[in-house]
C-alpha cells in the first residue's frame, strides 16, 4: 500500500521512549479540470441483482456494502463452486441474477469457469470479472472467454459503477465485450 500510494514512512524509535512512525502522502498533482467537471455518481437506471464470486472476505464485504448502499440486491458467494451452484439454483428458481462479478484466481474453480457455467445456462447474463491481472491480460490481449468487462482488483468503486450502470442500460440485449 505504501509503494502504490508512493509514500515516505519514517519510524523513529529509542528504548523505554517508544515508536513514532510517520506516513508522508505526496500532494497530488493539480487535476487540468477544473473543480466540479467530474462527473457526479449517479444510479444506474433500474437496480441489480448482483451475485458476487470471490474467495477474499474483504473484497466480498466491501463490495456487498457499497453495492446494497447504491439498492442493488446482493449475494455473495465464497469460491467458484459455490458462485456456480448459487447462480444455477437462482436461475431454476427463476430468480436470476442481473450480472455477476468475478474473481479470476480463485483455488479449485476459478473466474473462467464460473463465467463459463454463467454463460452455458443464461448466455445473456453479463459477467463482470476483476483481477490483479488485468492490464497484463489487455496488453496480452488475453482476455478471458465468456466475460464482458474486465477491471482491476483492487476494484475502484467508480469503474464498478460505470460497469453496472452500462448493464442496466442493456435492458435484454446482449452486453458487448468491452474493456
Amino acid at each position: 500500500m505504501v509503494e502504490r500510494h508512493s509514500v515516505e514512512l519514517e519510524i523513529d524509535s529509542a528504548p523505554h521512549k517508544g515508536t513514532t512512525v510517520r506516513l508522508i502522502f505526496p500532494i497530488p498533482a493539480a487535476s487540468p479540470d477544473p473543480v466540479g467537471s467530474q462527473p457526479v455518481f449517479q444510479l444506474p437506471s433500474r437496480l441489480l441483482r448482483v451475485l458476487i464470486v470471490d474467495d477474499d472476505p474483504l473484497i466480498i464485504e466491501s463490495l456487498s456494502e457499497t453495492l446494497r448502499a447504491d439498492g442493488h440486491k446482493v449475494t455473495a458467494a465464497d469460491g467458484g463452486q459455490a458462485g456456480i451452484d448459487t447462480f444455477l439454483a437462482a436461475h431454476s428458481q427463476g430468480t436470476a441474477f442481473d450480472v455477476v462479478i468475478t474473481d479470476l484466481g480463485m483455488p479449485y474453480v476459478d473466474g473462467r469457469r464460473v463465467a463459463a457455467a454463467v454463460k452455458k445456462a443464461a448466455a445473456s447474463t453479463p459477467v463482470i470479472m476483476l483481477t490483479g491481472w488485468g492490464q497484463r491480460l489487455t496488453a496480452e490481449n488475453d482476455l478471458p472467454q465468456h466475460v464482458d468487462r474486465l477491471l482491476n482488483k483492487p476494484p475502484k468503486l467508480r469503474d464498478v459503477r460505470q460497469a453496472l450502470a452500462g448493464i442496466s442500460c442493456i435492458e435484454g440485449r446482449a452486453p458487448s465485450r468491452r474493456q
